[in-house]
């Protein structure tokens, strides 16, 4: 994921103990001591998961020691908020607003109504304004 910091450095001495040293982003370097069958579940979970040893070990860190940490839904939703882009639904939106319908149902009840897609509307209406300005 783009929001994980990427790995600068990381080397390995291969002893009775496993080290694993990480330099993450500006994040602090990191040397673990493991065992060597910790090790190997570390390495199983990064290969099942198409992941970097690295990448694994931080994931790990990262759901153990922050769970209160936003989802990337939420961190998306945030970043796209604080650029203007999306803003939170309104009071009166949410009190008239049908939390328990489906995307479905939504599409049957236009379907059911008739008429052009909204979007063809909209098409229509800039070529007339573009037809206007052009003559």
């Amino acid at each position: 994921m783009d929001w994980l910091p990427r790995i600068q450095t990381y080397t390995f001495e291969l002893e009775e103990t496993k080290k694993l040293n990480v330099e993450v982003g500006n994040m602090t370097t990191l040397i673990l001591e493991l065992p060597k069958d910790l090790l190997g579940l570390l390495q199983k979970r990064a290969s099942e998961r198409g992941q970097e040893l690295q990448e694994a070990a931080l994931r790990i860190l990262q759901k153990e020691l922050a769970p209160e940490a936003k989802s990337e839904r939420e961190h998306v939703a945030e970043v796209l908020q604080a650029a203007g882009l999306i803003r939170p639904v309104s009071e009166g939106l949410r009190q008239i607003a049908d939390p328990t319908i489906t995307h479905e149902e939504v599409e049957a009840a236009f379907a059911e109504a008739g008429g052009k897609p909204l979007s063809e509307i909209i098409i229509e209406q800039r070529r007339e304004r573009h037809e206007r300005i052009l003559s």
